[in-house]
């Protein structure tokens, strides 16, 4: 994958924010304006931010910085269109472009990243439509001592009783630089990913605990895991994939919602909806399923069917759920948890629980939690299953019951974002050897060939196999997979090929 950053090396005006002038824009160029403009903003942001601090936003002083900064990020918000400063590492960017200024203008760019993680911010958003007063009051607000707890929270909590509704904010999230790097070995994406699996299957263990004590859970930790799963998704979902197909059965309560967390994110990352959306939909992900921490284990582990009165109390674990998130601090950050929380067991026609109220509208992140939720639980054993689908036929299961179950379009993005053989699945080849598949083409003709990884009994790794090699001039392909087949036997040699040692 490319790398997003897009790092230009332009001239700069070291002189004072007071004596810019219209003489000082520059020419145009792909990234010139940025350039330019970029370094003025942030002199003119820096001194609009000291001024509020000491004025009240009618004083002339006041007015007089508010209206210069207007004046250039209206100039930047009219070539393109929005106007974003994000902190990556140790740099400030604005729309994806580096920040460049010499050693007499480095303060104000320090200064900036210093108070924005101060408050745990990574971007802020100014939108076109943005006032002069609006923005002086967002200056007012973001510049208060930030507070000891849930910092982030609390601002946004001030920005909305000030009525800021032009400038969204997204919170920081501390992550590894190498993964926003434009070349990135697969042992590092490798290593990234068992860390972040593992430590997010560590956190929900630690939210039951919580929840057996009393306690309240942890949802900023939450977010900030979840965004890390996104950016290795941005990049290369596969090892996470891979562990997502490994079942440890003694430890399904805790893997089964992150599992569905990790599909959820790579559906909504699909669809294309902006990182920050996605990290979201996966912390929803993760708690959808707390009500369950409340039902009897002797009711979720039954082999049998269960009775009237068992599965009245199953049929409860969603306002169960909700009982619990109301124990949450912070009412912002669980309104969409909430809603998953109470709606995921409800089907894309209306039919399932708790009953639907003819104006009850499902939440947008339920039609990808909900496909996730299924696409796991059908390919993990349990005692009261008959049944495990490979994970190819639970992908058609889905297919089939798309406009029924499932919403059709989010389906069918599902199975497109995992391929004919998902990343896990257990092959048979042509020559009667066993394979896991690792890695998956994006292209269409090439979804059935995907690469593989042989499977030995005694561990042994060859190099990956990809089954789109051919031979013979291209006339033909050097292995083919016959079908699918249950994992479970395979399951230690399969983990081998993603599990780090």
């Amino acid at each position: 994958m490319t790398n997003r950053l897009k790092y230009s090396f332009g001239t700069t005006n070291n002189t004072a924010d007071s004596s810019i002038n219209d003489n000082d824009i520059c020419a145009p160029g792909p990234s010139s304006h940025i350039d330019c403009l970029g370094p003025h903003l942030v002199r003119r942001l820096f001194s609009a931010s000291k001024t509020v601090q000491i004025y009240n936003l009618n004083n002339r002083a006041t007015q007089t910085a508010l209206s210069k900064l207007m004046e250039t990020l209206s100039e930047l918000a009219e070539i393109e269109g929005r106007v974003t400063l994000t902190v990556v590492t140790d740099l400030l960017l604005i729309n994806d472009v580096r920040v460049i200024v010499d050693s007499q203008s480095m303060s104000p760019v320090l200064y900036l990243i210093d108070e924005m993680r101060k408050r745990n911010v990574e971007e802020i958003d100014f939108a076109p439509e943005i006032t002069a007063m609006e923005l002086g009051s967002f200056l007012q607000q973001f510049f208060l001592d930030p507070s000891e707890e849930d910092v982030f929270g609390e601002l946004n909590q001030r920005l909305a009783g000030a009525r800021v509704k032009n400038i969204r904010l997204s919170e920081w999230i501390e992550r590894t630089k190498y993964l926003r790097d434009a070349k990135v070995e697969r042992r590092k994406i490798r290593e990234e990913s068992n860390k972040i699996m593992s430590r997010t299957i560590l956190f929900m263990g630690e939210v039951m605990r919580a929840i057996e004590q009393r306690r309240p859970i942890q949802l900023p930790k939450a977010h900030r895991l979840t965004q890390q799963i996104a950016d290795i998704i941005e990049i290369d979902e596969s090892i996470l994939l891979g562990l997502a197909s490994i079942k440890n059965y003694d430890e399904y309560t805790f893997t089964h919602s992150v599992n569905v967390s990790v599909y959820s994110m790579l559906i909504a990352d699909r669809m294309g909806l902006p990182k920050n959306e996605i990290a979201k939909i996966g912390v929803a992900a993760l708690f959808h399923d707390l009500g369950k921490t409340r039902v009897p284990q002797s009711i979720l582990n039954k082999p049998g069917t269960l009775t009237a009165s068992e599965w009245k109390h199953m049929e409860r674990h969603p306002m169960l759920g909700i009982i619990e998130l109301f124990r949450v601090r912070s009412l912002r950050v669980i309104v969409d948890p909430l809603f998953v929380s109470l709606q995921h067991h409800l089907r894309y026609n209306g039919e399932g629980y708790p009953k639907k109220p003819g104006s009850w509208e499902m939440h947008p992140y339920i039609h990808m939690i909900t496909i996730a939720d299924i696409f796991d639980a059908m390919t993990t054993p349990r005692v009261y299953r008959k049944y495990t689908l490979t994970p190819d036929r639970a992908l058609c299961f889905i297919l089939n019951k798309g406009g029924e179950m499932f919403n059709p379009l989010v389906a069918k993005v599902f199975i497109k974002a995992m391929g004919i053989y998902p990343v896990g699945t257990v092959v048979e080849l042509d020559n009667g050897e066993n394979a896991v598949v690792v890695r998956q083409y994006e292209q269409t003709s090439l979804m059935h060939r995907p690469v593989v990884e042989l499977l030995h009994e005694d561990g042994s790794h060859d190099e990956p196999v990809d089954l789109a090699e051919q031979v013979d001039n291209g006339t033909a392909y050097r292995r083919k997979i016959v079908r699918s087949i249950h994992g479970e036997l395979f399951e230690a040699q399969k983990a081998s090929c993603f599990i780090m040692k």
